[in-house]
């Protein structure tokens, strides 16, 4: 997938969290313990609630914006998923380590685009983007430290 608009960098963003929610629902198959089952099933109401906040950014953000065109065509970033190693068993260790892989590979693309951005407007709409995910890391470390502290 190429981007060539910043609403298709939207997209990819929302498509990504709504993989990632997959991503932790196919692990709890793998999942042992409760500890890890209750992370994940943490994991993938987060993911939804960031999919579902991204559908609501982007009706906010302004139509000549969202049409805005990048000069150059960005070509999609490595795989974040097809890249990533599933063990036959999942602890919370390994969902941990996941989940940080994955929140840096949308924080990487979100700085790739800010920096390949051309317009002020649409750098501003993706370091927003990322600065909300910097703040949800922060909110889901503090829930996943809960999780595992309490277990």
């Amino acid at each position: 997938m190429s981007f060539n608009q910043t609403r298709d960098i939207l997209d990819h963003a929302r498509d990504f969290h709504r993989r990632l929610g997959e991503f932790y629902a196919e692990l709890l198959d793998r999942a042992p313990d409760e500890e890890t089952r209750e992370l994940l099933d943490n994991l993938m109401d987060h993911e939804h609630v960031l999919e579902r906040r991204l559908k609501e950014y982007e009706e906010e953000v302004s139509k000549n914006v969202l049409d805005t065109f990048f000069k150059y065509m960005v070509g999609e970033r490595e795989d974040c998923f097809g890249e990533y190693a599933v063990p036959s068993l999942v602890g919370t260790e390994y969902v941990i380590e996941a989940t940080r892989h994955f929140d840096r590979c949308l924080c990487d693309f979100y700085k790739e685009m800010a920096r390949k951005a051309l317009a002020e407007q649409v750098r501003e709409v993706l370091l927003n983007l990322l600065e909300m995910e910097l703040r949800e890391q922060m909110t889901l470390s503090k829930k996943v430290l809960e999780l595992v502290v309490v277990a």
